[in-house]
């Protein structure tokens, strides 16, 4: 019997057995194929139950015989369980089952969306304009599961503008210079690195001025920056992977651009931040933003000897020499 778990994470197959021992849970009996959106959850799968793990940003075909699902308020967007049910039920398994973490009237507010007409396929791909100064207006294309769906992110709007001001005065002093390398890390549908990348396209001096990287680790996120990137036509490498970039690319990078997240106590900012110290060349700049200076600017103290903290649309964008 093939079973797909969907929206699983390591912690949610694991109990507490007799003695308050951890046991695995029954649902990893058998052959059985866990499909997660982001490859930290993949890996801690992996590491934790040694279970076979997908990370793809759609559900894996397959004749399965059962698929559980996963999912509730606090677990992900309504828009995107909708997408993953769509997604269920084009695959057809014998038997499904939803596991609902949340109250009753949510589950049934969930399921009333679909139940008049379970056959009806849509799309939840959004259409959404951002530009900053002296670049194009660019119509992004996100999908749900990217951080900001349908929308731009303004602390991410606020990096991409603090950076581009500051990297158009610098090739504006000079008649000729090379390429940068610039990482975008965190990229989500890449609204910081096109950007910046469109803004410095229209100097006269020069064209196509930017080398870029972006790395995200949800699927979803590399696949609509990889759609981005083909429909502005900036040539790009997108990388999926949750420890920053490979050791191919340590020391390659002339600027760091990152919106970390602000939850776990800064641990992802590490990752951000570590990432941004061994891949930026000598004399490279990290940019980070954030709300509010206070819980980032020590970590980033400990990676780079000086912030320099840039206030923009209300928030601040903390700027490193490596």
């Amino acid at each position: 019997m093939k079973r797909l778990l969907v929206g699983y994470k390591a912690a949610d197959l694991l109990s507490r057995g007799k003695h308050g021992k951890l046991v695995t849970s029954d649902l990893l009996e058998g052959d059985v194929t866990l499909h997660t959106l982001d490859i930290y959850h993949r890996h801690a799968i992996e590491k934790v139950h040694h279970a076979k793990a997908i990370c793809s940003a759609h559900l894996p075909a397959g004749d399965w015989d059962e698929i559980y699902f996963r999912t509730g308020p606090k677990l992900m967007s309504g828009e995107l369980a909708l997408d993953l049910l769509q997604e269920i039920h084009l695959l057809k398994p014998k038997k499904f089952v939803l596991d609902f973490d949340g109250k009753e009237r949510d589950k049934n507010a969930l399921l009333a969306k679909i139940k008049d007409d379970p056959d009806r396929i849509r799309s939840f791909a959004a259409k959404w304009s951002a530009s900053v100064p002296g670049g194009k207006s660019l119509e992004f294309t996100s999908f749900p599961g990217c951080f900001c769906h349908r929308r731009e992110d303004q602390g991410g709007l606020a990096l991409a503008e603090v950076v581009s001001r500051e990297m158009r005065e610098r090739f504006e002093k000079f008649d000729k210079f090379e390429k940068l390398n610039l990482l975008d890390m965190g990229c989500g549908c890449g609204l910081v690195g096109f950007l910046i990348a469109s803004s410095l396209s229209n100097l006269s001096n020069a064209s196509n001025l930017l080398n870029l990287t972006m790395v995200d680790s949800h699927s979803r996120a590399v696949e609509a920056a990889k759609l981005n990137a083909e429909n502005f036509g900036f040539a790009s490498e997108v990388i999926l992977a949750d420890n920053g970039t490979p050791v191919r690319m340590n020391g390659s990078f002339d600027v760091f651009v990152g919106n970390p997240p602000y939850y776990s106590d800064y641990r992802i900012a590490e990752v951000f931040l570590e990432t941004a110290k061994r891949a930026l060349k000598k004399g490279g700049v990290c940019y980070t933003v954030v709300k509010n200076p206070d819980g980032l600017k020590p970590v980033q103290e400990k990676y780079f000897d000086k912030v320099e903290i840039l206030n923009r649309r209300g928030y601040a964008v903390l700027k490193s020499i490596n």
